[in-house]
């Protein structure tokens, strides 16, 4: 619960640092989910096309949070970098690789280090 809670208030900053950035778009910027859709769906079936969209984009929040702490590194304490990380680890890498897995992409270990066997190396 403790974490949840460090993840919140990470994520409420980098909110507020996309909408500062977004401002031409009303405070937020659009999530391109129909757009990728759109564009997929003459190479792919819709629902595949559909599927692949919702993992490149069900993510956005940890992937803003990466873009904020490029530009901002300054406004996140150590706790909150650590928080926004480990959501990003979290959330990010399932989705990509079931969207790679959709596209046509196999999903391997190029780096060698087991990343994908299942296990949480303590």
């Amino acid at each position: 619960m403790k974490n949840r809670i460090k993840q919140s208030t990470v994520l409420l900053k980098v909110d507020a640092i996309i909408r500062e950035l977004a401002e031409e778009h009303g405070g937020q910027l659009p999530i391109p989910a129909k757009a990728i859709e759109q564009a997929l769906s003459a190479e792919y079936p819709s629902e595949v096309a559909r599927d692949i969209a919702f993992h490149l984009t069900d993510w956005t929040t940890e992937a803003a949070f990466i873009v904020a702490l490029r530009l901002f590194p300054e406004r996140f304490t150590p706790e909150e970098i650590r928080s926004g990380v480990e959501a990003f680890i979290v959330h990010a890498p399932n989705h990509t690789a079931a969207a790679a897995k959709l596209w046509g992409f196999p999903v391997t270990d190029v780096f060698e280090i087991g990343a994908i066997d299942g296990r949480a190396d303590d």
